[in-house]
């Protein structure tokens, strides 16, 4: 029997796409593309399977799809969308996260950078989401949480409510304009940027192979980026 191909979807490190469910619903999901495991070969009665998808229960139904890429979305379809706010622990290998970054819009769906610790390669009005809290003395990214005095988040409040206007893909960035209020700025996802703070040398890229059209895709904000 050959493999389905949302058991392996071979999207950069994703291998998966799933979704918890009410049984009830199943037929509205399968009308968006969404198979129950069933369907795609995985076997009933696996113990081990909430590490990866998350706990089922009883009246729960686990559902698997290909996620959508931007690139494949009209462009009229993402101007207008609110960024309700950001998620930069997205993605999930059984053990932890990958921690995909994504942001949470108002289609109830997440556009996410996923390419591990993305939250480096994002930059926001010249300043990084994330970054090794060892490069503190070098800049004070949007978010931390190391504890202590090390935790702290000003991005929630300066993206929330901010509508995207226009965006523009190119082979080694993407960059998101928002509006918000008497504000604009611009989400940049990046493979590499001189504006990336450093140790020393060259920042290691985020990704290998393909361009960054290949890495940044929509979930659903219940949905689950499998690695």
């Amino acid at each position: 029997m050959t493999e389905h191909d949302y058991l392996n979807l071979k999207m950069g490190a994703i291998e998966q796409y799933s979704m918890i469910v009410q049984h009830k619903n199943l037929p509205e999901w399968k009308k968006k593309g969404w198979l129950a495991y069933t369907e795609i070969g995985l076997p009933e009665g696996d113990e081990e399977a909430y590490m990866l998808y998350g706990e089922i229960k009883k009246d729960d139904q686990l559902i698997f799809n290909r996620p959508t890429l931007l690139k494949q979305v009209h462009k009229k379809d993402i101007i207008g969308l609110e960024i309700i706010d950001f998620n930069s622990h997205l993605g999930n290998y059984g053990m932890g996260g990958a921690g995909f970054f994504g942001l949470q819009l108002s289609n109830d769906e997440y556009l996410t950078y996923a390419v591990w610790g993305a939250g480096d390669y994002v930059i926001i009005d010249n300043n990084v989401v994330t970054c090794d809290p060892d490069l503190y003395n070098k800049t004070k990214p949007w978010t931390s949480n190391y504890g202590d005095d090390k935790t702290w988040n000003f991005l929630t409040e300066y993206i929330s409510g901010g509508e995207i206007t226009n965006y523009e893909i190119g082979i080694d960035s993407c960059q998101i304009m928002v509006s918000n209020h008497d504000t604009t700025f611009t989400v940049s996802f990046v493979k590499n940027d001189l504006r990336l703070p450093r140790k020393v040398g060259r920042k290691r890229n985020a990704y290998k192979t393909g361009s960054i059209e290949d890495y940044i895709l929509f979930q659903h904000i219940d949905g689950t980026l499998i690695v």
